[in-house]
């Protein structure tokens, strides 16, 4: 048996409503947040910034031009789908901010420090939600999704190691302050955007030892539709052979495992393994 994996490009409906929550969330938290702290941008917004102090460069045109080679270099790793969509969400995303540029009259927040938090949060949960309904809103979304596809770099990574360099440029045009409390809201922004992209996606491999393993295996092949496989062992101690059950089930359905588990065998015993990605045997390839 098989498990099968629901995933929110199965209904288009919700896949673009995502997109658009995300795009909206990501201009909340720059405009609400992080632009009235002053706090320095990170990704092609950070470079424009530094290139507009610099040079006097329109930041716009500076963030068109420079994601045409991004999405261009993109088009060998990404199916055109992808690339278009998210061509798209880079415009969607210019007018969310546009009409939210005036956002933080309403929020009045003046603490520097739960500015970098909550904008770093919002931005980087919006992020996420857009990589999750797979697109992105270009820039260094688009260069980090290469780095995990070619490299399998976590996303986090890519961004914190690109963004560090950035605002470590951009210190010496704005101070060594803010560019601390610009690397606290963009670490955060990483954190809460991997969470966000993985959520309700997490997988847990079990390996499971009962003396009712074949009673065990069979009502979690019926009852959680979850294929189930069988590994020899061999007590160390008692030299004693047995068959741990070995499988994989999302994080949600973990509580319903254990019950199905202990209703049958109290002295099971169940070790719990975080996975990292999964594919076949009816479970989708995680996309980023």
């Amino acid at each position: 048996m098989t498990n099968k994996t629901f995933s929110i490009e199965d209904n288009k409906l919700l896949q673009y409503g995502v997109m658009a929550f995300g795009i909206i969330l990501c201009a909340v938290g720059i405009n609400g947040f992080l632009t009235p702290a002053n706090l320095l941008s990170g990704g092609l917004a950070g470079i424009c910034v530094i290139l507009n102090n610099l040079f006097g460069i329109n930041q716009g045109i500076a963030s068109f031009l420079m994601n045409i080679p991004i999405f261009l270099l993109s088009n060998k790793y990404f199916d055109k789908r992808f690339l278009i969509v998210s061509f798209i969400n880079m415009f969607l995303f210019s007018i969310a901010l546009g009409a939210t540029q005036d956002l933080y009259r309403y929020v009045n927040i003046n603490d520097t420090m739960l500015q970098a938090i909550y904008g770093g949060l919002l931005n980087g949960a919006g992020m996420g939600l857009i990589f999750k309904a797979k697109a992105s809103a270009g820039g260094l979304d688009i260069i980090a999704a290469v780095f995990k596809t070619k490299f399998g770099i976590s996303m986090k990574d890519t961004f914190l190691f690109v963004n560090f360099f950035i605002v470590c440029a951009g210190g010496f045009l704005f101070g060594p302050k803010l560019v601390m409390y610009t690397l606290i809201s963009m670490y955060i922004t990483s954190v809460a955007m991997e969470l966000t992209k993985d959520s309700f996606d997490k997988k847990k491999s079990i390996l499971l030892i009962s003396e009712k393993n074949e009673e065990i295996a069979q009502e979690i092949m019926k009852e959680m539709k979850s294929g189930v496989t069988f590994l020899d062992a061999e007590g160390a101690y008692t030299h004693a052979k047995k068959k741990i059950i070995y499988c994989i089930v999302s994080s949600g359905d973990m509580a319903k495992l254990k019950d199905l588990v202990y209703r049958i065998d109290h002295n099971a015993f169940i070790s719990v393994n975080n996975v990292e990605e999964v594919r076949g045997a009816g479970f989708k390839e995680k996309f980023l």
